[in-house]
């Protein structure tokens, strides 16, 4: 943790990875992630825990800039003496979301899912049409 000397608000420091490495480490002031009991927001000096994430939104800010939005998949975070640790599968600013691309798999996604297939099928086509939607969620929030 440490302050921001232009406006002195404290930060904390993230480390966060997706399966093909890196997506960004550095200082933050405001961390919400996707969670199985809704959003889970993170401020700095928070308490240390582990929370499981799901795919969604995640939302932070750098210090003194504005909101800004990640697609994330499955994963976690950890959050140990003022350190914070993110890992997921995998993770997309909105400017590298095509969205036509995200609407055609998840209208495909969502046809899939309504014709007579094997359970497997069923919930491959249901968890492609989750992340085309999450895609497309966090391309509409950071256009505002």
């Amino acid at each position: 943790m440490s302050e921001n000397p232009s406006n002195k608000v404290k930060t904390m420091h993230l480390d966060f990875y997706k399966a093909d490495g890196v997506f960004y480490e550095g200082e933050i002031e405001y961390l919400s992630v996707p969670s199985i009991d809704g959003e889970y927001g993170v401020l700095a000096d928070h308490e240390n825990v582990v929370v499981a994430i799901v795919p969604g939104v995640l939302h932070y800010r750098h210090p003194g800039e504005e909101m800004g939005y990640v697609a994330v998949s499955d994963g976690m975070m950890r959050i140990e003496d003022g350190k914070v640790l993110i890992l997921v599968e995998s993770a997309e600013r909105p400017e590298e979301i095509d969205e036509n691309r995200a609407r055609r798999e998840a209208e495909e996604a969502r046809e899939a899912m309504l014709q007579k297939k094997s359970v497997e099928e069923y919930y491959l086509a249901e968890a492609i049409m989750y992340r085309a939607t999450n895609r497309l969620r966090a391309k509409k929030r950071s256009e505002g």
